[in-house]
C-alpha cells in the first residue's frame, strides 16, 4: 500500500535513511567530525557565546580574516545538520576555514535538540539567534545588513525556516533581514518525513508539519538562494532539494541550483568546505566575496 507518492511504507524510509545508500558513513562522519575540531582549535573568535537564557542557547563565531571589530565584515549562520536529534554548534563547521579566508564571519548555532523540545520549539531558538545577531553585529565587526544562512541536512531545513520567516511578526527585525542562503540536502516539506519512522523522535502531526516546511511558506519577497545536493543521494533527497529550488524561481525569487556530482549526503561535506565549489562560490558571490581556500 503506498503511503507517499509511489512510496510503500519500507520504501518511504529507506529514502529517509541514508545509512541504507552510504553503509560506511560513520567513516565520513568520523573525518568531518575530526576536521571539524580543527578548525575550531585553530579559529580566532569568541566561542559559546549566549543567545538566550537556555543553557542549549549559544553560539561560535569565527571571525573572518583580516576582519577587526570595527570593520562590517558580511555574516553567514549556520545551522548544523543531525536529524534535529544528534550534534552541537561544533558539528560540521569544518566549512568555517574557507569561509573566513573568503572575507565573511562564520556564525554556528546551537540550539535544543529534540526529544528535548519540539521542532516548533527548535525554530524558535534559531530565529532568536538569527534576531541576536543582527542586534550584536557591530560588537564583533559584523554587519547587520548582511547576514546569510546556511545549513545541510536538517539545518537545510532550519535555514530554510529562516529564509521563509516573517521577520517583523516573529522577531521585530526588518522584513529583508536575511540576504541570502544556501541549503544543502535539506528536507523543506515535512510531510513525508512525518510518514517515516523519522516521526518516531519528531511527533509531528499534519499541522506541525505543515507549519514547518519552508517550500509552502515562501514569501513575495525574499533574497536569492543557493540550493544543492548529491547525485548520490535518495531520490526524495534530490527531488526535495530541486523542487523547493523550482518553488523559489516560480515565486520570482533569484536561486542556483546545484546537484553535487558523486557526492552522496555524507561526502558532499567535502563540496562544502571549498570555497571554489559550485555550491560554496556562487553563495560567497551573492557577498560580493571572492572564494578563497586554505
Amino acid at each position: 500500500m503506498a503511503v507517499y507518492l509511489d512510496y510503500d511504507q519500507e520504501a518511504l524510509d529507506r529514502q529517509y535513511e541514508h545509512r541504507h545508500i552510504v553503509p560506511n558513513a560513520e567513516e565520513f562522519t568520523a573525518r568531518s567530525r575530526a576536521e571539524s575540531e580543527r578548525v575550531r582549535n585553530a579559529a580566532t573568535g569568541r566561542f559559546d557565546v549566549s543567545f538566550g537564557d537556555h543553557e542549549d542557547e549559544t553560539l561560535d563565531i569565527y571571525f573572518a580574516d583580516g576582519a577587526t571589530e570595527s570593520g562590517s565584515a558580511p555574516i553567514i549562520v549556520f545551522f548544523h545538520g543531525g536529524r534535529w536529534s544528534m550534534g552541537s554548534k561544533s558539528s560540521n563547521c569544518e566549512c568555517a576555514e574557507a569561509i573566513n579566508k573568503s572575507g565573511a564571519h562564520f556564525i554556528s548555532v546551537n540550539f535544543t535538540l529534540i526529544p528535548n523540545t519540539d521542532i516548533d520549539g527548535l525554530i524558535t531558538q534559531c530565529r532568536d539567534a538569527v534576531a541576536w545577531i543582527y542586534h550584536n553585529a557591530a560588537s564583533f565587526g559584523g554587519d547587520p545588513d548582511r547576514i546569510h544562512v546556511m545549513g545541510k541536512s536538517s539545518g537545510g531545513h532550519v535555514a530554510g525556516m529562516m529564509l521563509t520567516t516573517d521577520w517583523q511578526d516573529t522577531n521585530g527585525l526588518p522584513s529583508n533581514v536575511i540576504k541570502g542562503g544556501l541549503v544543502v540536502s535539506g528536507m523543506y516539506d515535512l510531510e513525508p518525513v512525518r510518514l517515516t519512522f523519522r516521526n518516531d523522535a519528531l511527533k509531528l502531526d499534519k499541522e506541525s508539519a505543515l507549519r514547518n516546511s519552508p517550500i509552502h511558506h515562501i514569501p513575495d519577497r525574499a533574497c536569492p538562494i543557493v540550493a544543492s545536493c548529491g547525485s548520490l543521494e535518495s531520490d526524495e533527497f534530490r527531488r526535495q532539494t530541486r523542487e523547493f529550488a523550482e518553488a523559489w524561481k516560480a515565486a520570482g525569487h533569484p536561486v542556483h541550483y546545484a546537484e553535487m556530482q558523486d557526492r552522496h549526503h555524507f561526502s558532499i561535506s567535502e563540496d562544502m568546505a571549498n570555497a571554489a565549489s559550485p555550491l560554496v562560490a556562487p553563495f560567497l558571490e551573492l557577498m560580493g566575496l571572492t572564494p578563497v581556500n586554505a
